[in-house]
């Protein structure tokens, strides 16, 4: 059961108003019906549509597996500890609970699958972004992880595929990163280069461009919201497969109202941003030992018939 705690702001709001405005991704009507069969309760309880939240009320939603999104639920475990985790994770599945997703969340899966009494995931990678993740099994270690990732300790080494041809061989992007404002967007999660934003800095090298793509090996030196896609954007080649960046915002709320496909010219339809976390180097937090894990972003990227010949056509593996 998914539960929160309520914080009122200035104005009283009731149960449906909230979930409306906080939840956006389901209608008021849709709302309304939770409520009314009891799979949304206020501390406890069954109530009406139009109760009035206070601060501290704790807002639970029992919601069924059937009504969220479907995902992929394919993993690999590389590596096993009484401490640490570490996974190889698909393109089709958010990490933690967010938005629509609550039980289809990779923590959950692994929960359920291998037993894990509990989980903490260190690092990020989007819902759509595959390769090496580290998770953690006590919240102290949790913690500890969490130190280094702040002081950029572990060295994260990314693939990806682009859009366009990089004429030269690496781009150092150091722009910071902000979250856009009304007047820039108005999809409030994309983030934005912005002198008032988060230092950021990000090296794209190019590993081969042909026909319009460019494969290329990228490394992290911070580990903000989006820095890969919004920096990708910035210089000019965003992601393929990208619905938010390097598109305009009508056409991001039409692919996620799936009103239509992202589609790209010789390429097809990609459902996902085809990027790859590829390499991750940490130190234990328990011994000390610096530990490398690797993850190839070809079986990933082939799931794509057009993109899988591009890849044995232009890259020598």
């Amino acid at each position: 059961m998914q539960s929160f705690c309520y914080t009122r702001h200035q104005t009283k709001e009731t149960l449906v108003d909230f979930l409306v405005r906080r939840f956006p991704y389901q209608s008021r009507e849709n709302w309304i019906k939770s409520i009314e069969t009891g799979a949304i309760k206020v501390n406890a309880k069954k109530t009406i549509p139009s109760f009035i939240l206070s601060s501290k009320d704790v807002i639970s939603y029992d919601r069924p597996r059937s009504e969220e999104p479907e995902v992929d639920t394919r993993y690999k475990i590389l590596y096993l500890d009484q401490h640490i985790l570490v996974v190889e994770k698909n393109g089709n599945i958010p990490i933690a609970e967010s938005g629509r997703y609550y039980r289809n969340t990779l923590i959950n899966i692994l929960k359920e699958k291998e037993g894990f009494p509990e989980l903490y995931a260190v690092h990020r990678l989007d819902k759509e972004t595959s390769g090496v993740l580290l998770i953690s099994r006590q919240k102290e270690i949790a913690t500890r992880l969490g130190v280094q990732f702040a002081n950029q300790v572990p060295k994260k080494i990314y693939h990806a595929l682009l859009r366009g041809e990089m004429t030269s061989e690496q781009v150092l992007v150091d722009r910071p990163i902000k979250r856009c404002s009304n007047e820039q967007s108005k999809i409030r999660i994309r983030q934005v280069t912005d002198s008032l934003g988060k230092p950021s800095k990000t090296l794209f090298r190019k590993v081969t461009a042909k026909n319009n793509l460019t494969l290329s090996e990228i490394q992290t030196y911070s580990g903000r919201t989006h820095q890969i896609r919004c920096h990708a954007e910035y210089i000019g080649y965003p992601l393929l497969g990208d619905k938010l960046y390097g598109q305009e915002d009508n056409d991001f709320l039409d692919f996620l109202n799936e009103k239509r496909q992202p589609e790209y010219e010789s390429y097809g339809a990609i459902s996902r941003q085809l990027l790859h976390a590829s390499s991750l180097t940490f130190d234990h937090p328990e011994t000390g030992q610096q530990m490398s894990f690797q993850s190839d972003y070809y079986e990933e990227f082939s799931h794509f018939p057009s993109i899988k010949g591009w890849l044995d056509t232009n890259i020598d593996r």
